[in-house]
């Protein structure tokens, strides 16, 4: 389906059927590039494709680190974070945040820390000093309802440290608590309210936040729409960062990602994305030509290796008929761009940018 693709980023085109019926040509493309210290890119080798969502271990028990290409459609950006928040020293606890204009996302981290229980009531131990912590959801509020026979688990983050149950924890127990949370929405002692987990990782699709998009699979879809998307699929279900971390929308690929806390000595890292946009031809072969701009879904900042990376993916769908034969994949300035005026992909197809 795709055939030429004359930029620098990978790319791939694939068919899906729309939740309302169409039938969609899909282009997504993935670039990659060095994030120097001083916050400029350095462009490096087209990335291999993600065909499926990638983990650190296990599905059920680790965090997720990359989601898949094969998606159709995403209607905001996401903006996700791989790596650990640091201070410039020891301290009780690290503030790291992310901020693309305005919009800005924080969490905190603290050292060890656990439950104990004193006379039926729990309270939390005073965390170690901090100087680093890796961000991982294993450390966030959610995990197992700890001691319950039914092996509840919090559904907004089933691989956290776990949840107290008044009702089944044991009380001789010393239960490791949670490290990474929100400075205004802190874990505490009220364990009738557990807060929402923090990061800023990516989160797997069977995870509250996106599960709840997911739609209906019940006897009327299974008699009725089948194997089509349930009718009240939202696609908000395939953005995948945090809640915090999904725009407003779609960025437009030139923006300044400012971050603190997120390299050692907690320097902060001002990220110029660079400006270049992908855009798509579609061929039809009764003579008709279609072109549309793709959309920057995924801004991916992975700092865990000797070198920051950052990978930007775009994508872009049309309705299509049986005469439709190809894609090609280019790319130009956003200052072209904006002289081509290109319409760009929305929930029900290509709409005027």
């Amino acid at each position: 389906m795709l055939v030429d693709n004359t930029t620098p980023f990978s790319g791939l085109g694939f068919e899906q059927w729309h939740r309302d019926g169409a039938t969609m040509a899909v282009v997504v493309a993935r670039g990659r590039y060095v994030v120097q210290p001083d916050g400029s890119l350095d462009a490096a080798d087209r990335p291999e494709l993600i065909l499926s969502d990638v983990f650190e271990g296990g599905p059920q028990d680790s965090d997720m680190l990359v989601a898949s290409d094969l998606v159709p459609f995403k209607p905001a950006t996401d903006v996700t974070y791989l790596g650990a928040i640091h201070a410039a020293e020891p301290s009780d606890a690290i503030l790291a945040g992310i901020q693309i204009g305005d919009h800005v996302a924080v969490l905190r981290a603290v050292g060890e820390r656990s439950w104990i229980c004193d006379k039926d009531t729990w309270h939390l131990t005073q965390p170690d000093p901090i100087q680093q912590a890796d961000l991982t959801y294993c450390h966030a509020s959610g995990g197992r309802h700890i001691g319950d026979p039914d092996g509840q688990v919090d559904a907004r983050n089933p691989i956290g440290p776990g949840v107290i149950s008044l009702d089944h924890t044991p009380t001789d127990a010393q239960i490791p608590a949670p490290r990474i949370d929100s400075e205004h929405v802190p874990v505490t002692e009220d364990l009738s309210h557990w807060p929402a987990p923090q990061g800023f990782g990516p989160m797997p699709p069977w995870w509250r936040s996106r599960q709840q998009f997911a739609g209906t699979y019940d006897e009327e879809w299974q008699a009725n729409q089948h194997p089509r998307l349930p009718k009240d699929f939202d696609y908000r279900f395939y953005n995948c960062a945090p809640p915090a971390l999904i725009q407003p929308g779609f960025l437009t690929g030139d923006e300044v990602i400012q971050t603190v806390g997120l390299r050692r000595g907690a320097a902060r890292l001002d990220i110029q994305l660079p400006g270049l946009q992908p855009w798509a031809r579609f061929h039809f072969r009764d003579g008709r030509d279609v072109e549309a701009l793709l959309s920057l879904d995924g801004v991916h900042l992975d700092v865990r290796g000797e070198t920051t990376q950052l990978d930007l993916t775009w994508r872009a769908w049309m309705a299509i008929c049986p005469s439709f034969y190809r894609i090609d994949l280019h790319h130009a300035p956003l200052s072209r761009i904006r002289e081509m005026s290109l319409p760009i992909s929305r929930l029900h197809g290509l709409e005027e940018a």
